[in-house]
């Protein structure tokens, strides 16, 4: 036997020894059955001196052991046969097992040991709610904030109404009562284009919108809830008018151009608490009319600010912000009739677009 083959041979017994007790636990399940031992007439157990061998085979000579053709042996120098590769193949896996095992040994204690890492769980994203709470829009609708001089000049501030800047490049040679006249005609025209707008775009989705929640169309769902109000709008008292119905010629006479301007600022704003709040319920619940319905909040913030630079450029002193309480607790929360609660808002905003389109159409007509 030379060098090699000597190490190999040294070092599968005495680890074999070494792990002797989980030998004769693997034994039981790795240990060659009667029918392979004796395919291999019984030269498998020569040179394994375990006690199942011993029991099933008493040890034989090797004169006696027919010679296997199959496996070569090797000679050793006493003339006995050198373990067949099969033997020494079996040992060696059971050294990997063995080596393997030690090992788990030695690592799984270790990790068990090592501190572990404690990993926070992302937090769940708060609840959004009920109600919006930052700066309501109708309170700075042109995002800047104006300041009455007093002194007959109008407002001052970062931002000009598209409607009023012309008045910026007037001629000073006119006289003050064509300069006034020219102001109002330049604020009628500013207000008239926002609400025309705002009013195209409603019309765009409120067939859509009414279809899908009330299975009927605009007219018919119209006429079948045209007798039922919001009080806390007060419609009637800033700009009363019905959908789609004209303003009489009788109510048109009395109107002024200061007394129009207070009563719309007033009463979109109203408007604007009540469609804060249907785009705020659209987006929280994630409908599918949410975009429109912010889209819609955006058209009435343009309104608002020119009609509130239009006050200021008079020389007149706006009412005092709407505030968010004027809409009831149980109007905000309630999901009973959550649908005609929009429905109401919807239309009550588009018949106060036609409202600033008829009145102030009139007064530009008066001029």
């Amino acid at each position: 036997m030379n060098r090699n083959q000597f190490d190999w041979t040294y070092l599968i017994f005495s680890t074999e020894y070494v792990f002797q007790p989980f030998f004769d636990f693997v034994s039981h399940f790795d240990s060659p059955s009667d029918g392979l031992m004796e395919s291999y007439g019984g030269a498998g157990c020569v040179d394994c001196y375990r006690e199942h061998c011993r029991r099933l085979l008493p040890s034989v000579p090797i004169a006696a052991t027919a010679p296997d053709r199959r496996t070569p042996s090797l000679q050793m120098n006493h003339g006995q046969t050198a373990p067949r590769r099969f033997d020494f193949a079996r040992r060696s896996c059971r050294l990997l097992i063995a080596g393997s095992f030690v090992i788990g040994l030695i690592l799984v204690p270790c990790a068990m040991s090592a501190p572990t890492k404690s990993s926070k769980s992302p937090s769940p994203t708060p609840p959004r709610p009920i109600i919006a709470t930052s700066t309501p829009f109708w309170h700075n609708p042109c995002g800047t904030l104006l300041t009455y001089d007093g002194s007959g000049g109008g407002a001052t501030g970062g931002m000009i109404s598209s409607a009023v800047g012309h008045d910026i490049m007037m001629m000073e040679s006119e006289s003050e009562s064509d300069s006034a006249m020219r102001r109002e005609e330049d604020i009628i025209h500013g207000i008239v284009v926002a609400a025309g707008q705002a009013l195209t775009h409603a019309e765009q989705f409120t067939g859509a919108f009414v279809v899908e929640t009330f299975h009927v169309d605009v007219k018919k769902n119209h006429e079948h809830w045209k007798g039922i109000t919001l009080d806390w709008l007060e419609m009637a008292k800033y700009m009363p008018k019905a959908l789609d119905v004209p303003l009489s010629k009788s109510y048109l006479a009395t109107l002024t151009f200061r007394d129009v301007l207070h009563a719309v600022y007033v009463g979109m704003q109203n408007l604007a608490v009540g469609l804060e709040q249907v785009a705020w319920d659209q987006d929280r619940e994630m409908l599918p009319y949410a975009k429109y319905f912010n889209e819609t909040t955006l058209k009435l913030r343009t309104i608002l600010c020119e009609v509130s630079m239009a006050i200021y450029d008079i020389n007149e002193t706006p009412e005092p912000h709407v505030s968010r309480d004027i809409m009831p607790m149980e109007s905000r929360i309630s999901r009973d009739n959550q649908s005609l609660r929009d429905w109401l808002i919807l239309r009550e905003y588009m018949t106060s677009l036609q409202y600033l389109i008829e009145a102030f159409g009139y007064l530009k007509s008066k001029r």
